[in-house]
């Protein structure tokens, strides 16, 4: 197995375990309870917060592929 091979094992290792917790983190905080809201759902979820939730994801890919570049 290359290099090549093992990082891309590895990234998709750890992707998938990221992607574990942060789908756990996102589910407890959708079932604790609120006061001003009852009965939270995805849908009720604002615009704004997704967009900036995918920015931020973006922003680590870059500074991963940016990190790439350095080594």
């Amino acid at each position: 197995m290359n290099t090549k091979q093992k990082s891309m094992i590895i990234g998709a290792v750890l992707g998938a375990a990221l992607g574990a917790v942060g789908g756990m983190l996102f589910t407890r905080g959708l079932d604790m309870p609120r006061e001003e809201e009852e009965g939270l759902s995805l849908t009720s979820l604002p615009p704004g917060a997704v967009v900036a939730l995918l920015i931020s994801i973006m922003a680590v890919l870059r500074g991963i592929a940016e990190l790439g570049e350095q080594v």
